[in-house]
């Protein structure tokens, strides 16, 4: 009796039917296992592919993980990736190292890693450059303001900030004396800025953009133009100091020029101008001599009877010594002492004893006030007080350049 609970096998050579064929008979038995209510033949409708369409498989695809690994640290945060070239980098190294080939030593400088943080509290650190990329910033990525330790910094910026700190030490130090004014804070300023502009120059050149080169290219535009007019003024003023009595003048007419007094005594300043002007009158006895200067609110006597009173304490004759007392600044000195001489009969040709700084502008006044022949006989500032009243006397001769006054 044939058994018909198992169906004959078909033949090996049926496998290689048609695909209409084989497309056929899958239909049949997906319509006849949807009537008898299986589903087992459904997971089955695509039919078994031929051996000329089988893939090859490659000889290390067993190598090749199923699932890319997870690089984050962190299994499931969204918040936290890395880059496509990272992540592959590193699936080859891990190819490479199943493998059980080295590693290749870098020949050259290590490619940039770019780390993408969507949170801030994503604690990623960036790899090869240094650079942070979520700020922008080299070295210290989270502060702002920061010192450089002393080999981090060029020595070039150490040569700057070691001698403008010397000159800022040397520019302040009046203050200390009780001699203070513009020319002392402005030179200190000066001298400080540009300390501190080397000291921290890193947190300029951090985040370089074209708003803060702008800003820098403007202020070292000024700063040059500063200091070409800072050398051009200097220069007028060390010739205008340069003018000597020539040795053909018949006769002329000593003037100094005031300065501030202590009581009855004359500050260093004052004391420097009288000695100078001493040692003209020793030499000359012929000379006659007009001290100028006038009492100013915080001051006991003027600045004149100090003066009168100093030379004749060294001995000079009262008689050869004339004072005026009514003046409060350079313009009136020159003015009230042209007056003064008129009266008198004295030379009109003057010398004109004051610091090497104050003589150009005392010569310009001179002239406005309407003497012709006028020299110099200027006396040396002492050095720590040279570099205020240079600044100082900048800002006067600005002054009367562009006012007048």
């Amino acid at each position: 009796m044939q058994n018909h609970s198992n169906p004959p096998r078909q033949p090996s050579g049926s496998r290689f039917r048609s695909r209409s064929e084989q497309g056929a008979d899958s239909r049949l038995k997906a319509e006849q296992a949807v009537r008898q209510g299986r589903t087992e033949v459904l997971r089955d409708r695509r039919a078994e592919p031929l051996p000329s369409q089988e893939r090859r498989r490659a000889p290390d695809q067993d190598l090749i993980p199923k699932k890319p690994p997870d690089f984050s640290g962190r299994q499931g945060n969204p918040e936290r990736r890395i880059s496509l070239d990272e992540a592959a980098a590193r699936q080859n190294e891990n190819i490479r190292q199943a493998a059980g080939r080295p590693k290749p030593e870098k020949t050259g400088a290590s490619s940039k890693q770019t780390v993408i943080a969507d949170s801030p509290n994503s604690d990623a650190k960036p790899g090869g450059t240094g650079r942070n990329e979520i700020d922008g910033t080299n070295g210290k990525k989270d502060k702002k303001f920061y010192f450089q330790r002393p080999g981090e910094i060029s020595t070039l910026r150490k040569m700057l900030m070691i001698v403008f700190g010397l000159l800022f030490l040397w520019c302040i130090a009046p203050a200390f004396f009780h001699i203070r004014g513009i020319g002392v804070f402005s030179s200190s300023a000066v001298m400080l800025g540009i300390c501190l502009t080397a000291m921290f120059w890193h947190l300029i050149d951090r985040n370089w953009t074209f708003k803060k080169a702008a800003a820098v290219s403007l202020a070292a535009l000024v700063f040059t133009a500063c200091v070409a007019a800072f050398g051009v003024v200097s220069g007028m003023m060390l010739k205008a100091s340069l003018t000597a009595v020539p040795s053909d003048c018949p006769s002329y007419t000593l003037v100094v020029l005031g300065c501030k007094a202590h009581g009855d005594q004359p500050s260093w300043m004052l004391s420097d101008r009288l000695e100078k002007a001493y040692a003209i009158l020793r030499d000359n006895p012929k000379i006659k001599c007009v001290v100028t200067g006038g009492k100013g609110d915080d001051e006991q006597f003027t600045e004149a009877y100090v003066m009168r009173k100093y030379l004749v304490e060294k001995g000079i004759s009262p008689d050869r010594i004339y004072t005026e007392e009514l003046s409060e600044s350079t313009e009136e000195n020159l003015l009230y002492t042209r007056t003064l001489i008129k009266l008198n009969g004295l030379s009109e040709n003057i010398v004109i004893v004051t610091d090497r700084f104050h003589e150009l502008r005392a010569r310009i006044w001179a002239e406005k006030s309407g003497f012709k022949n006028i020299y110099s006989g200027c006396c040396e500032t002492r050095s720590y007080l040279v570099t205020g009243y240079w600044f100082r006397e900048m800002f006067g001769l600005a002054r009367l350049y562009v006012f007048g006054i």
